[in-house]
């Protein structure tokens, strides 16, 4: 820390401009952790590394990664750079004494995964995972109400994320086409946030069958290249898991679906009581527990709103958003790191949900049930 701020690095600007605000105005609403300087940024490009200085007031803005990971006067280092890049990233930047805050997935497959998680064990490090759906208030309301056995026996699970980023034929997919670059369509993209949920309230799946489409196999090779690419990711995937003591699960996951914004959401079915969420119904849980009277049985709205207790603002009444996911996971880690607390979601976590992505891609290509693998 310099002049009591923590010197914070981005290296990556696409979704690394959402971690740049959230970091700008973290003391805002935890006033009890330091004020974060945005100190440096590396892009992809000059145009875009110029284009982060003039918005957000890097120092230093460049397009060598290598420059913020060797940097000694940052304290905090983002890494939202796309997948291919995860592996190397993360594992030149365990070796720093940089606290680490890392985009998901962890990388395009299972293999750099556990390599990146091996060699933060062996360097006694970590880092943690930016899963921010689990700092919604309705889901930790969610999984402190089943850890408190309110479902009961658990029987079902079924997690939905669907977009409509993509269903124009029209649109590029730039790096999202590329297997090499990505690692998987929706099945590396959007589907590792359900299954975060998933693993986080109920445990991990034993196993699983999975089925994954590319609807558009061709795409323009950019927004100025008419060329034709072939697309080389999924554009919709489709999962079925068994989980902990018998119970049962369904992950379904798109890009192409019209009138879909962020539909992410699930439901989850026990023996006394259900839970339903939606993210675009993102304010409130629902709850509906087992009664013989039907009059008595039906879902009922509970409001979650702001419900963070460590936060000075807004009120616990406002209602909630996106960005405000986004502070609480950064407040989270930020806090995790000064006290030197174990990370929640760290990098056991983030391999265990390439675990299961590696699961569904290879029961895909094989048609079959397949074990995930440990962590």
């Amino acid at each position: 820390m310099r002049d009591g701020k923590l010197r914070a690095g981005v290296i990556g600007f696409g979704v690394g401009k959402v971690y740049a605000a959230s970091l700008r105005a973290l003391h805002d609403y935890y006033p009890d952790l330091p004020v974060v300087e945005l100190a440096a940024v590396a892009t992809a490009s000059e145009a875009s590394a110029a284009r982060a200085r003039e918005h957000f007031g890097f120092a230093l803005a460049t397009t060598d990664y290598r420059k913020l990971i060797a940097a000694d006067d940052l304290d905090l280092l983002v890494i939202a750079a796309p997948p291919r890049w995860r592996r190397p990233m993360v594992e030149e930047a365990l070796a720093t004494r940089k606290a680490l805050y890392v985009d998901k997935p962890l990388a395009v497959d299972l293999q750099d995964a556990q390599a990146i998680l091996a060699r933060g064990r062996a360097l006694g490090r970590d880092a943690q995972m930016i899963f921010e759906f689990r700092f919604c208030p309705a889901v930790l309301a969610a999984r402190q109400m089943i850890g408190e056995g309110a479902l009961g026996e658990i029987y079902a699970f079924r997690g939905v994320y669907f977009r409509s980023s993509y269903a124009n034929p029209a649109t590029p997919l730039r790096w999202k086409g590329s297997r090499a670059e990505s690692g998987g369509g929706s099945v590396n993209d959007t589907t590792p946030h359900v299954i975060d949920l998933l693993t986080w309230m109920l445990g991990m799946p034993d196993k699983v069958a999975a089925q994954t489409r590319t609807f558009v196999p061709e795409r323009p090779a950019g927004r100025d290249d008419p060329r034709r690419v072939a697309v080389e990711t999924d554009d919709h995937v489709l999962l079925m898991l068994t989980l902990p003591g018998g119970a049962v699960g369904t992950i379904e996951s798109g890009r192409l679906i019209p009138g879909s914004v962020h539909d992410l959401g699930f439901e989850i079915h026990g023996s006394r009581a259900s839970l339903r969420w939606s993210l675009m119904d993102t304010n409130h849980l629902y709850l509906a527990e087992y009664n013989a009277d039907p009059v008595q049985s039906g879902w009922k709205q509970l409001p979650t709103m702001q419900r963070y207790p460590q936060a000075a603002l807004p009120g616990w009444d406002v209602p909630v958003g996106m960005m405000r996911f986004h502070l609480a996971s950064l407040g989270d880690f930020v806090r995790r790191s000064l006290a030197g607390e174990s990370y929640d979601p760290g990098l056991a976590q983030g391999t265990r949900v390439q675990a299961v992505v590696q699961a569904a891609i290879d029961s895909a290509a094989a048609q079959a049930w397949v074990p995930v693998a440990g962590v």
